[in-house]
């Protein structure tokens, strides 16, 4: 955890940047893998070299560095990913594995969108504003070497404040070496998968005090006890 994890509002003046306040509002939360809320069935993307292959970038963490199954862009550089979740949930970071940085088919450009219903046309995208607009031409500060020289998938951290209730994500990827084709190996999110769970232990439990003249059946009417929502 971070310093700036650790600040309330009060210990902030006028000078601290909009990432600390965001980071402030939002926690520092799971962090978790998200692979499992991707509705994978129905992945989409336009200008693809394969109109199909938009679903083979969404792979186990496990495949994340497995370079056999990828998306590729067909007339130009422009590559439009349409990623649904099965939930609502929080996006705190941004999974990539494209092409080493200098190769012609790393795109330098990423903007991010959320929340639109269906894959958008690239027109659709030119007149948005994106909730992030990223240079990915080099990969952040901080990504890991892999033994053998293999490159670990790069992480770019979110607004997360911007992106705490999403169902969908729309990628727009640009501005490649060569401006003639933009590729990428593996997409994913880390954050907050929004769950529900039950203390299964309380199950049919009674207080103690009120045990004499209380039923056990009553528990099953007491509507959402036992239940913990995680943000």
């Amino acid at each position: 955890m971070s310093c700036a994890d650790d600040l309330t509002a009060e210990d902030l003046t006028n000078n601290v940047t909009t990432e600390v306040l965001e980071r402030v509002t939002a926690g520092e939360g799971s962090n978790t893998n998200l692979w499992a809320q991707i509705d994978k069935d129905n992945v989409t993307g336009l200008n693809l070299e394969d109109v199909s292959s938009a679903p083979k970038v969404i792979k186990t963490w496990d495949d994340r560095l497995d370079e056999e199954l990828y998306v590729e862009s067909g007339v130009d550089d422009d590559l439009i990913l349409h990623i649904p979740f099965i939930s609502s949930l929080r996006l705190r970071t941004l999974l990539l594995h494209p092409p080493a940085p200098g190769h012609p088919h790393r795109p330098g450009r990423i903007r991010l969108y959320a929340n639109i219903p269906n894959c958008p046309d690239f027109s659709d995208l030119e007149s948005m504003t994106p909730i992030m607009d990223i240079d990915i031409s080099s990969p952040p500060t901080g990504t890991r070497r892999l033994p053998a020289g293999r490159r670990e998938v790069e992480e770019w951290g979110l607004k997360v404040q911007k992106l705490a209730n999403v169902f969908s994500v729309t990628l727009y990827f640009s501005e490649a070496e060569t401006s003639l084709r933009s590729s990428m190996f593996y997409v994913g999110f880390k954050g907050d998968p929004k769950t529900y769970t039950m203390d299964m232990s309380k199950l049919g439990q009674v207080p103690a005090q009120n045990a004499a003249d209380k039923k056990i059946d009553e528990v099953a009417d007491k509507k959402g006890s036992g239940y913990t929502t995680i943000r």
